[in-house]
């Protein structure tokens, strides 16, 4: 996951900081109240914020200090790292959910961003990869995640449209 410098961070912070299809997306999850989330590729934390009020423990990881800030400021109890997400830092089995939302097409390697969300997920937990439609360019389709997920060990892969917005979500095998 590649950082961003500070005026391109702060840009993307004032245009997407309440993107309606990160609610979407959210809704249509399903994540239970009191899940312990990590989001990776977190942004400017609003897809956090939005789980504050029913999340168990928040986390999130991104690449680049900027975006970190301002997510500190939206999700002041939340526990918020630089780091990309394919290496987080956090233990083996501490989150229920793991998000990827409008992040996907960031990552250097997909392969090993799955690896590190089934590797931070408990067994059953869920994985919720989503956001708003840019472009199939930008955006690969979601059945090209379907393969991937089932080599990370992720079962129950499951694909929907929303309006305007994808979401995969699958769940750890185990």
């Amino acid at each position: 996951m590649t950082a961003w410098d500070d005026d391109t961070a702060q840009r993307y912070a004032d245009k997407y900081g309440g993107d309606a299809s990160i609610f979407e997306v959210l809704n249509a999850a399903g994540i239970a109240d009191g899940a312990d989330v990590i989001d990776l590729g977190c942004g400017n934390g609003s897809a956090l914020a939005a789980l504050a009020d029913r999340a168990g423990r928040l986390a999130g990881v991104d690449p680049t200090p900027r975006m970190v800030e301002i997510a500190r400021e939206r999700c002041p109890g939340a526990d918020l790292r630089v780091a990309p997400g394919e290496a987080t830092g956090f233990g083996d089995g501490d989150f229920d959910v793991v998000m990827m939302i409008n992040v996907i097409h960031h990552l250097d390697d997909i392969s090993a961003g799955l690896a590190e969300a089934n590797r931070l997920l408990r067994p059953g937990g869920l994985i919720v990869i989503g956001g708003e439609v840019f472009s199939t360019s930008m955006v690969p389709e979601g059945q090209d995640y379907a393969g991937a997920l089932e080599a990370a060990g992720f079962g129950a892969v499951e694909r929907r449209d929303l309006s305007g917005a994808f979401i995969t979500t699958a769940r750890k095998e185990g």
